[in-house]
């Protein structure tokens, strides 16, 4: 009997907990507004470190600012115990303009991201994307004395998703903030990922972390594959073919449009109307895209 009281009450804190921080974070709007938020109040915390001074002496005997030294990822402090660098490193900067470029990009192209794919998946995205490049970089430079700091593996992810969801989409950027130049979606990613491949082709050094940006991207485009969104790459098709699917792909034309549309699709529109098309299930998106296929095939 003890223990159940135990369990019981172990359970409703933890549910408290849980609901008091979706209740905070819902005052965010969305997880793009959180990160937002947190990067810049984090940023905040280095520029007072900075004035202050609070430096760390790394290994080599050459000073760190304390945050970058604690919270920015380097290879012998995470064997060292410092298990927490892979997540934290994505909050830390570099000088006003790395975080300024970081949170435009962000703004710009997560917000539409997230929309489409909802604050779940989103959330995934940019963590993971954040995590790959962060173990990609640290693959090649696990003793370098140097920490990696910056949001800029998961936020090139946040770019290259956003060009698979919407590759022809254009948009328009004012180049040094003066001149306007308007591209679709799939060039300005294919431009991001030349800027880091270039230079390692090159073997030019520079201090940009160019592989925790393509480990980054690679994320980005892979999850949102993983999705269901557009033809996936072979070699995932074939990899999906080996775990059985748990749903089953919808087969519209077993059926008449009309009942097609009675019974698959006026249910999701349905949905959208009442919490917004980022609430919709992986399923759901793929019957509305198997319904855009019977369309186009009865218009031929």
């Amino acid at each position: 009997m003890r223990s159940a009281w135990h369990h019981s009450s172990v359970w409703r804190g933890r549910e408290r907990i849980v609901n008091s921080f979706r209740g905070w974070f819902g005052h965010f709007n969305s997880a793009t507004h959180f990160i937002v938020w947190l990067t810049a109040i984090v940023f905040i915390g280095q520029l007072v470190c900075d004035l202050f001074r609070w430096e760390m002496i790394s290994d080599y005997g050459t000073p760190v600012s304390a945050l970058s030294f604690l919270f920015g990822l380097n290879g012998e402090r995470l064997a060292h115990g410092f298990i927490w660098q892979p997540m934290t490193y994505m909050l830390l900067h570099d000088g006003i303009w790395h975080i300024l470029i970081n949170l435009i990009m962000l703004w710009v192209f997560g917000r539409e991201v997230e929309y489409f794919i909802g604050p779940k998946a989103f959330s995934r995205l940019y963590i993971f994307a954040g995590l790959l490049g962060g173990a990609l970089w640290l693959a090649f430079n696990f003793t370098n004395n140097s920490p990696l700091v910056g949001a800029s593996a998961a936020v090139l992810g946040c770019v290259i998703a956003f060009a698979t969801l919407f590759p022809e989409r254009e948009l328009t950027f004012l180049v040094f903030f003066v001149l306007p130049v308007t591209l679709r979606a799939k060039y300005i990613a294919l431009i991001a990922i030349a800027f880091d491949v270039a230079p390692l082709l090159t073997h030019q050094t520079t201090n940009v972390a160019h592989l925790a940006h393509l480990g980054g991207a690679a994320f980005g485009y892979v999850y949102i594959k993983s999705l269901g969104y557009g033809a996936p790459p072979r070699w995932l098709i074939w990899l999906r073919n080996l775990t059985p699917r748990r749903y089953p792909k919808p087969k519209p034309a077993a059926m008449t449009r009309e009942q097609f549309i009675r019974n698959e699709i006026d249910p999701i529109l349905d949905k959208i109307s009442r919490e917004g098309i980022q609430s919709l299930t992986r399923q759901e998106r793929k019957i509305l895209e198997s319904a855009k296929d019977l369309m186009q095939k009865q218009q031929r």
